[in-house]
């Protein structure tokens, strides 16, 4: 694992802990409380203290049946606020997947560092690899995870066009196929997981308008520079830095987007955080399809399969055709989670989206036949007052029922109990 510099710790939402306290020797006692929430087969995170020399080590998971399982060290993540980490330390997070770990049930395990000369030797099981203007996360060598970071180019308006926006595309590891849209097609500014707003209210008064949504004029998105990459054997995570520009042609807010992905038995998780920050006074606005955070499938499902689309939500599956937004049903905010089922490739798929709690609302939400899916909300951002949004995707092959798309949201939004001795 390659651990690289990690900037801006903040806001935590995953894990209850009993503080953070350096190892005697390298081991960590974890317990893990299901709570109300089937766990099995989805990652826990314990918060520790690790020596310096060994942030990069591999773990051990020692099971009360004497079986293991994998573990892996990671910085904290974007949203999260660990307490200082004693003298020589460096905080850091255990990630790991039970197998099992049924609801109203609790679990005592041990956490062993690897030896050094293990960890130098382990292959591990996730790798980043940049490649043909952007950066592939490989799952025993097949991409799941990819980030386009076009350097913008504004010679001709094709140019522009394909270079105006960063963002990051979703694989199927097993198949090859890609599961979200890049530039071209219909709505070419629809690409892969995005963010953005069409209604930017900021300058002098807030009278400059600025559209970092379809990205008209001057106004873009911008990669400005790669701030992290971890990889080991059970997450890859990236954290890069962009700059929204408007369409004044100077930059309203810097943005720093992390993603990082879970492969797990059955699918893949992938974590969205993000942190808008601005020097001035600035004002988010839009509607649900032209703002927030969203997914887009392949062009290829707007073209050939937009009649097999259809959408899981809290109690209820959608027939094809049914597809709820706002402001058309104004009833339609603060959905805790939906989900796309869509055709490409001959292959079904299914994309879960799951809100983060502490999110701002209202939440206004916003489907298409074609899976376009996800959420907006308007905000006033100042210096000191960014905006944090944080969400969760579940990807998977074939269909996926509303048990397990609920499972797999209430884990996201109530963490399980872990507690570290």
């Amino acid at each position: 694992m390659n651990i690289s510099k990690f900037v801006g710790i903040a806001a935590a939402w995953v894990v209850v802990f009993a503080g953070i306290a350096p190892a005697a020797a390298p081991s960590w006692k974890i317990s893990v409380a299901a709570g109300s929430v089937d766990r099995s087969n989805l990652p826990i995170r314990a918060v520790v203290a690790v020596p310096e020399a060994a942030a990069d080590r591999p773990v051990r998971i020692k099971l009360a049946d004497g079986s293991q399982v994998d573990g892996q060290l990671v910085a904290p993540g974007l949203l999260e606020k660990p307490a200082a980490a004693p003298a020589g330390h460096v905080v850091r997070d255990i990630v790991f997947v039970l197998p099992k770990l049924p609801a109203g049930t609790s679990i005592d395990v041990v956490a062993e560092l690897a030896e050094s000369a293990e960890s130098s030797a382990a292959q591990p099981r996730l790798a980043w690899k940049e490649e043909g203007g952007g950066i592939d996360l490989l799952l025993a060598g097949k991409p799941v995870l990819r980030y386009e970071m076009p350097v913008y180019d504004d010679s001709t308006e094709e140019n522009r066009v394909k270079t105006y926006k960063p963002f990051h595309h979703v694989l199927d590891p097993v198949t090859g196929i890609r599961l979200t849209k890049g530039d071209g097609g219909q709505f070419t500014h629809h690409r892969g997981i995005f963010f953005g707003y069409s209604k930017i209210a900021h300058g002098p008064e807030k009278k400059t308008s600025s559209d970092c949504w379809h990205c008209a004029g001057k106004a873009r998105q911008q990669h400005r520079e790669l701030l992290g990459q971890e990889a080991g054997g059970i997450e890859g995570r990236q954290r890069v830095a962009i700059d929204w520009i408007g369409s004044d042609a100077a930059k309203v807010l810097g943005e720093t987007r992390e993603l990082e992905a879970i492969p797990v038995p059955g699918g893949t998780i992938i974590e969205f955080s993000s942190r808008l920050e601005a020097d001035g006074p600035v004002f988010l606005a839009g509607d649900p399809q032209h703002a927030g955070v969203h997914f887009r499938a392949p062009q290829e499902v707007h073209d050939l399969t937009p009649g097999e689309t259809y959408y899981l939500r809290p109690g209820v599956k959608a027939k094809p055709g049914e597809f709820r937004n706002w402001p058309e049903d104004k009833t339609y905010v603060n959905a805790p989670w939906h989900a796309a089922s869509f055709v490409v490739g001959g292959q079904r798929y299914t994309v879960l989206r799951v809100n983060r709690p502490a999110n701002p609302g209202e939440a206004r939400m916003s489907e298409r036949d074609y899976a376009r899916f996800g959420s907006y909300f308007e905000y006033d951002l100042a210096p000191g007052r960014p905006l944090e949004v944080g969400y969760r995707w579940w990807v998977q092959p074939g269909e996926l029922s509303i048990d397990e798309a609920a499972r797999i949201a209430a884990d996201y939004q109530t963490p399980a109990k872990v507690v570290v001795r």
